[in-house]
């Protein structure tokens, strides 16, 4: 087994800057006018806590910030992206220990605001997720559609596991390169998988969005790992997330 990457946050989030950190290995991703996302980064005991930048008036909680009239809302309200791993034809396993805990009025939908360990094949426009709200974990499972309808795009959302808003889980994405396939791991017991990467679900699974376009087999050969905070509905409501470790390694078969 190699590690392609680790991350147990003891410095913090190093992110990558031209000037103060130019080996940082993490990226922010902005959201609308928030050029860092609507996201700050400390580290705590626990190891990294990412909260939102914006402040319930009421309770003095973070919450997501709304953008204002006009601006459209990014869902992904903060993102981090580490390196992009070289798969080798192996097979990759993204692994981290996640826990999520909702401030404020939020719902149980991915949109109402969630935590999530993220997986990239950024050529291929491909998503493979794991989602924490408060009472729920999820697999998210989705392809970017291509400009002009030069590739189709769809995402679904899965429901693996009931949880509470202070639980602690290790979520580990399996990705066999060679395979074209994914399954999805939580607390060592394998909840999901995909057989046919890049490809839409069997027609009984039910798509929350799907876009026209061409869709085919994808192999990845590079993947990315990153964080995530998700909310496409913010009213006031928060999200706490913490991570203890992030990993990335890849094993070829024998």
């Amino acid at each position: 087994m190699t590690i392609l990457f680790h991350d147990d946050f003891t410095e913090g989030l190093r992110v990558r800057s031209p000037k103060a950190r130019t080996d940082g290995p993490w990226a922010l991703r902005p959201a609308g006018a928030l050029t860092a996302g609507d996201g700050i980064a400390r580290t705590t005991d626990a190891g990294l806590l990412v909260e939102p930048t914006g402040t319930d008036p009421d309770t003095g909680r973070p919450a997501f910030v709304v953008p204002p009239d006009g601006e459209p809302l990014d869902h992904l309200r903060w993102a981090a992206f580490g390196p992009s791993c070289p798969t080798g034809g192996a097979t990759v396993t993204v692994s981290a220990t996640l826990s999520a805990e909702p401030l404020g009025e939020a719902g149980d939908d991915v949109p109402d605001g969630a935590g999530a360990l993220v997986v990239l094949d950024r050529d291929a426009g491909l998503v493979l997720d794991f989602a924490l709200t408060g009472g729920r974990v999820w697999a998210l499972y989705g392809r970017v559609p291509g400009p002009d309808g030069t590739r189709g795009g769809f995402s679904y959302s899965v429901p693996l596991a009931k949880r509470g808003p202070l639980d602690t889980h290790r979520c580990s994405l399996v990705v066999d390169t060679a395979a074209a396939s994914a399954r999805w791991f939580l607390d060592g017991t394998e909840m999901f998988s995909v057989e046919g990467l890049g490809l839409a679900l069997p027609e009984e699974v039910r798509a929350d969005s799907t876009s026209p376009g061409p869709l085919g087999l994808v192999r990845p050969t590079a993947l990315v790992p990153g964080l995530a905070l998700i909310c496409d509905r913010p009213h006031g409501q928060g999200l706490r997330l913490t991570v203890g470790a992030l990993s990335v390694t890849g094993e070829v078969a024998s």
